[in-house]
């Protein structure tokens, strides 16, 4: 795979596990080094850590509170030299009722806005990718409504930054669909219009696609099968 992120930086946000992995996977092995967030999977984190071997650092926060939102960056800025590329990933993903909303939103919407504040306050500038969801289309997201919400207030806060950020910033998104099964439910993710659910690997090569484009801001990039296209037909 050719190098096209050489040179660049990353930090990914819930990166030690599922998708997140398989994003700092598809960006290292495009080039870039790559700063993997965690907040409990220490031991998937520093094993991924050890199988990109490229400097990559492993940095562990709670994203809920404000203090160690700023520690995060300013690790893993001060590590890299600069933050070239972001990607919001991690996101509490709970039954409505199961939660506190308040952490909910802190680390679905406030969180993922604070850091990509922070690179667009550098002097290079860079590019954030958000991690939505395919119910960020207007579905209520049955169950989840709370959590569909907050992705949807993330969504649209995309088109406003990525033109108060251009030229320097670039701000785009990735709404993934049933790519896969939440863990401990057992529910089904709905059909989807295409033969096969979205890999964790399709949504990474997604996020990487939209890292190296840079032609590319203001858009969400739906990785989910179609089933967004499923939903508009009823």
């Amino acid at each position: 795979m050719a190098a096209s992120l050489q040179g660049k930086t990353a930090l990914v946000t819930g990166g030690a596990r599922r998708i997140g992995a398989a994003i700092c996977r598809a960006l290292a092995a495009r080039g870039a080094v790559v700063a993997v967030h965690y907040h409990h999977s220490e031991a998937e984190a520093v094993a991924l850590g050890r199988e990109l071997a490229n400097g990559t650092l492993t940095v562990r926060g709670d994203l809920s509170q404000p203090a160690e939102r700023e520690w995060i960056f300013r690790e893993a800025a001060e590590w890299l030299g600069r933050v070239d590329i972001l990607v919001n990933n991690a996101a509490q993903f709970v039954r409505d009722g199961e939660s506190d909303v308040a952490v909910l939103r802190a680390v679905n919407v406030t969180a993922p806005l604070e850091l990509a504040a922070r690179v667009s306050e550098q002097t290079t500038g860079g590019c954030v990718v958000h991690l939505l969801d395919a119910w960020v289309d207007g579905s209520e997201g049955e169950g989840y409504r709370e959590y569909a919400a907050s992705k949807r207030e993330l969504a649209d806060s995309l088109a406003a930054h990525a033109r108060e950020w251009a030229p320097r910033v670039r701000v785009n998104g990735v709404a993934p669909g049933p790519a896969l099964a939440p863990e401990r439910q057992r529910e089904a993710a709905g059909r989807v219009l295409l033969a096969e659910r979205p890999t964790a690997e399709a949504v990474a090569h997604a996020v990487a696609f939209l890292a190296e484009n840079e032609a590319i801001t203001g858009q969400i990039l739906y990785v989910d099968g179609g089933q967004h296209l499923m939903r508009r037909m009823f």
